[in-house]
């Protein structure tokens, strides 16, 4: 499980072997065995105890800013990969390996908005046309990937055209879906300028700590990306590999305010903006965890959501470590449904 600290003043160290946690009057023990990392996302103290026994237990440890984006974290040393990996991740990042791979992701991430928002219709029997409209949009988009490129950089722009214009769609048509007093006019991140941005916002800042974590746990360097280069300074490959797992942020968000799980008092406002207060983040990262410890089907196998970024990853790094003259495994194949 995710051992997630929303309260401030929470102090966590150590007690025969497990994580002591008190908060204020309450106190309680966690064993090691059952964490897989520990985010903290508010004002909170930590033991450097607490931080050697979460590396011992292969436990990363997640700070978040206040928009739910991981700022930092601290994991074990020794990350598992080889020189060759992050050797070949460069190699692909100006070749037509890297590119392949970004089609393949934008594919599947067009695909899952695509089954997402088909499923959002049957539930809505009636109100076919603003689906149908922005399913096609979406499918339009997807058909232009990969045609007419002369270089790399200018088939990054063009890829990211067709999914800018894909995303429009099928926000567009996301709000449509919202109760009218959270109906939206498109995407804003930061900072959010409605309750829905403010919600998914925070959604896709959990995705992008695990993302992460399953990027080092595979070998592959975070900071060398395909589409988003290392040009930006950030972690170019998270911000890749995100992008096919963006639909379950996108599913926990848009099930928590059609099934009127939202409240006002969840959120702060200010000019122009909104962000989730301590009464609304615990709702948000309690339906978050719930959804990523789902079990689907995913390759003839039951397997929880929150497992495939990791199979993924590791098929990633496989990928880059096949020689030219060799057979490659298939492309990445991230389905939700």
């Amino acid at each position: 499980m995710q051992l997630v600290i929303n309260t401030p003043g929470t102090f966590i160290t150590c007690k025969e072997k497990c994580f002591h946690l008190k908060q204020d009057e309450k106190k309680f023990d966690i064993s090691p065995v059952k964490v897989e990392s520990i985010i903290i996302s508010n004002k909170a103290m930590i033991t450097t105890q607490a931080i050697c026994m979460a590396l011992e237990h292969n436990i990363d440890v997640v700070f978040l800013d206040g928009y739910g984006d991981p700022i930092g974290r601290v994991w074990f040393s020794k990350m598992g990969s080889t020189a060759l990996i992050r050797r070949k991740q460069l190699e692909a990042e100006t070749s037509v390996v890297g590119l392949e791979l970004v089609i393949d992701m934008i594919e599947s991430k067009l695909d899952n908005q695509v089954r997402f928002l088909k499923k959002l219709k049957h539930a809505r029997p009636g109100k076919d046309l603003p689906f149908e409209n922005a399913i096609q949009s979406i499918e339009k988009a997807k058909s232009g990937l990969g045609v007419g490129f002369e270089n790399i950089d200018k088939a990054r722009n063009h890829i990211m055209g067709y999914e800018g214009s894909a995303g429009r769609a099928y926000f567009q048509c996301l709000s449509k879906t919202m109760p009218e007093k959270y109906a939206f006019k498109g995407r804003s991140r930061r900072p959010a300028k409605d309750p829905f941005n403010a919600v998914l916002n925070y959604c896709y800042g959990i995705l992008y700590s695990w993302v992460e974590k399953a990027c080092i746990i595979a070998g592959l360097d975070p900071y060398v990306g395909f589409m988003h280069t290392d040009n930006y300074n950030k972690k170019s490959l998270v911000f890749d590999l995100i992008e096919p797992f963006r639909i379950y942020g996108e599913q926990t968000t848009v099930y928590l305010f059609t099934g009127k799980k939202i409240k006002d008092e969840y959120f702060e406002s200010g000019k122009d903006s909104f962000s989730l207060n301590q009464k609304g983040k615990p709702i948000v990262v309690e339906s978050m965890n719930k959804h990523l410890d789902e079990t689907i089907r995913y390759r003839n196998k039951n397997v929880k959501r929150k497992y495939i970024l990791q199979h993924e990853s590791h098929k990633m790094a496989n990928i880059l470590l096949t020689d030219c003259d060799e057979k490659r495994p298939d492309w990445l194949e991230i389905k939700e449904f």
